[in-house]
């Protein structure tokens, strides 16, 4: 129960799980609670002080809760928004998916035999290393051979560019023609929301919606 109200308070802006707990230890457990005091009851907390405060409030204010949502409320749902390729372009974007299908994983040396080390790519050193001197039978090493065409190189399968969004501001300077946006893992559920709500009016792509249920 307790880490249940912890995660939800730390939806709000400024609220990482140190301040909640501060939060929640001095009985506000909910959104709804935050609602109700005051920004010098929050600031009064021992941890908070009046800036984060009222941070803190008017983050909460902004915040719709459960018991605050319609009965019956309307899902929005985000439209495809697709990308016209060129012939060329497609044509590389297929070579570069029949590449991949066949491309090797790549992993230092030994990381097979030894808990220690990493299952990731890591340039073989030393002068006995049998990687570093392509021995036979050993992991294959990383090579400009194994680029993909320099085109297409870091798209999207869809052929968008990635672009890495944080905010709703980031959005602006999109270009929906060319670019498609990906949310990024550290925000949070409210904000992701707003990032969708604003994508979905100006008509840009988000590769990582969040899946609804139906």
């Amino acid at each position: 129960m307790e880490d249940d109200a912890i995660n939800q308070l730390t939806e709000l802006d400024g609220v990482g799980k140190s301040k909640a707990k501060l939060l929640y230890d001095a009985g506000y457990t909910t959104v709804d609670s935050i609602k109700k005091a005051s920004v010098e009851d929050i600031a009064g907390i021992k941890g908070i002080g009046e800036k984060l405060a009222n941070k803190i409030k008017k983050s909460a204010d902004e915040t719709v809760t459960e018991e605050e949502k319609p009965a019956e409320e309307q899902k929005i749902e985000a439209p495809l928004v697709t990308i016209a390729l060129d012939n060329e372009t497609k044509r590389l974007l297929d070579v570069r998916r029949k590449q991949k299908s066949k491309k090797p994983t790549f992993l230092q040396t030994d990381s097979h035999k030894k808990k220690k080390l990493e299952d990731k790519w890591k340039r073989p050193d030393g002068i006995h290393n049998k990687t570093r001197y392509h021995q036979k039978g050993k992991c294959p090493r990383v090579e400009a051979g194994y680029g993909s065409p320099a085109l297409v190189r870091g798209l999207h399968p869809s052929g968008f560019e990635e672009i890495i969004v944080n905010n709703v501001k980031d959005l602006e300077s999109m270009v929906a023609q060319k670019q498609a946006a990906r949310i990024a893992h550290t925000v949070g559920a409210r904000k992701r929301g707003l990032i969708e709500a604003k994508a979905i009016e100006l008509g840009l792509r988000v590769l990582n919606p969040t899946r609804r249920e139906e």
